[in-house]
C-alpha cells in the first residue's frame, strides 16, 4: 500500500493541496477558494473538504494517509499548533489550527509557518536538492524566508526562526510595520520597490513611469523592470537598488550562516536573471576579500507549488516515522 502525506497551503485568496509519496513526487493536486468571511470554522471546513477531494480524485484511501502538514501565514505558535493571528483572515487569533483539522479529519496533523513550508519544499523537490544547509528568500508583497540545515527546518528558540525579512539592512532607515526601521523587506520586496518608484515620480523626477501611473493609477515591480529595460533612468537606479540591498542581506547571509545556496523567489524573482546577476554583482562587491564567495545564489524553481509540497514533506518530517 502506497504511503502518502497531503500538504495544505492555506492563503487569504486561494487553499492549495497536494499528495506527496514517500519518495517526494507529487501524486495529485487542487484547489479551493479560502472563504475568509466564515471565519476559521468555515476555512478548517474547506480545508477538511480539499483534503477528502483529493484523495477521492486519486484513489486514496485514508488508510493509505499518513498525516495532514499545513502551511499557514503566521505567527504560530508551532509546539502548540496554534495560529497566534493571521493578518488576511479575521478570527484566527489564538485558534488552534492543528488540532481542529486533525479532528475533522480523523488524521494527525502538523503545523508549520507557509514561508518556512515553502523553503522546505524546495529543499526537497527544487533547487536546494542538493544542498546541506539553504536559505530561500520570497520577494513579494512582503519580504518572507526559510532556512533549511540538514534538512531540517530552522524554528529558533522561539519559533520565530528566519525572519528574514525583518534583517536591518539601513540602520534608521524606513519605518516597517514591524516595527522596526531599515528592515530589508521595505528595501526590497517587490511591493516596496514599486513604492518607492511611485514616490519618485510624486515628487517630480522624470521618468516613463509617470505614464503608467498616470495610465493604471499605480506602479508594479513588472513596470520598473520594463522601464528599465527600455532604458529609463529611474527605473534603472531603483531596481539596482534593491538589488544593492538584496546583496547586503546575501552577505549577512553567507557569513552567519555559511549556506550553500540562497534562493531568490517569489513575485520578484520572476524577473529572472534581471533580478538574479545585478545581486550577485553587489554581493560578490560587498563580499569579504578573505576568500571568494562560495554560497551560491540561484533562483528557486517550484514557484507557487513550493509551500505546499513543503508542508507535506513536514508531515513526513514529523509523521512519516510514527
Amino acid at each position: 500500500m502506497t504511503r502518502m502525506c497531503i500538504g495544505i497551503d492555506l492563503g487569504g485568496t486561494f487553499t492549495k493541496f497536494a499528495l506527496l509519496d514517500e519518495q517526494m513526487r507529487l501524486a495529485g493536486q487542487c484547489q479551493l477558494d479560502t472563504p475568509a468571511a466564515q471565519g476559521p470554522e468555515g476555512v478548517v471546513g474547506v480545508m477538511a473538504e480539499g483534503c477528502r477531494q483529493l484523495m477521492q480524485e486519486n484513489n486514496v484511501s485514508p488508510a493509505q494517509v499518513v498525516g495532514v502538514g499545513i502551511g499557514s501565514p503566521g505567527p504560530l505558535d508551532l509546539d502548540a499548533g496554534v495560529v497566534i493571528a493571521m493578518p488576511n483572515i479575521p478570527g484566527f487569533d489564538h485558534f488552534p489550527l492543528r488540532d481542529r483539522l486533525s479532528g475533522k479529519l480523523g488524521l494527525p496533523a502538523t503545523l508549520e509557518n507557509d514561508a518556512n513550508a515553502a523553503a522546505l519544499g524546495e529543499h526537497l523537490c527544487g533547487s536546494g536538492r542538493s544542498a546541506r544547509v539553504m536559505v530561500l528568500l520570497t520577494l513579494g508583497t512582503g519580504l518572507g524566508g526559510g532556512i533549511v540545515i540538514d534538512g531540517k527546518v530552522l524554528h529558533g528558540a522561539h519559533s520565530m526562526g528566519a525572519e528574514i525579512g525583518h534583517m536591518i539592512v539601513a540602520p534608521e532607515g524606513e519605518l516597517c510595520g514591524c516595527g522596526q526601521r531599515g528592515c530589508i523587506e521595505r528595501y526590497a520586496s517587490a511591493a516596496f520597490l514599486a513604492l518607492r518608484a511611485r514616490r519618485a515620480v510624486e515628487s517630480g523626477r522624470e521618468s516613463s513611469l509617470a505614464g503608467v501611473l498616470a495610465a493604471k493609477g499605480q506602479i508594479d515591480s513588472r513596470d520598473v523592470n520594463q522601464a528599465r529595460q527600455a532604458g529609463d533612468a529611474l527605473a534603472a537606479e531603483i531596481w539596482d537598488q534593491a538589488c544593492y540591498y538584496l546583496g547586503i542581506a546575501c552577505v549577512s547571509l553567507a557569513r552567519l550562516l555559511d549556506p550553500d545556496v540562497i534562493l531568490l523567489g517569489g513575485g520578484l524573482a520572476k524577473a529572472g536573471e534581471d533580478l538574479l546577476e545585478p545581486t550577485r554583482r553587489h554581493f560578490i562587491r560587498q563580499h569579504w576579500q578573505l576568500t571568494p564567495p562560495r554560497t551560491r545564489l540561484e533562483l528557486a524553481s517550484l514557484g507557487n507549488d513550493a509551500g505546499v509540497i513543503g508542508a507535506a514533506g513536514q508531515a513526513w518530517s514529523v509523521l512519516g516515522k510514527r
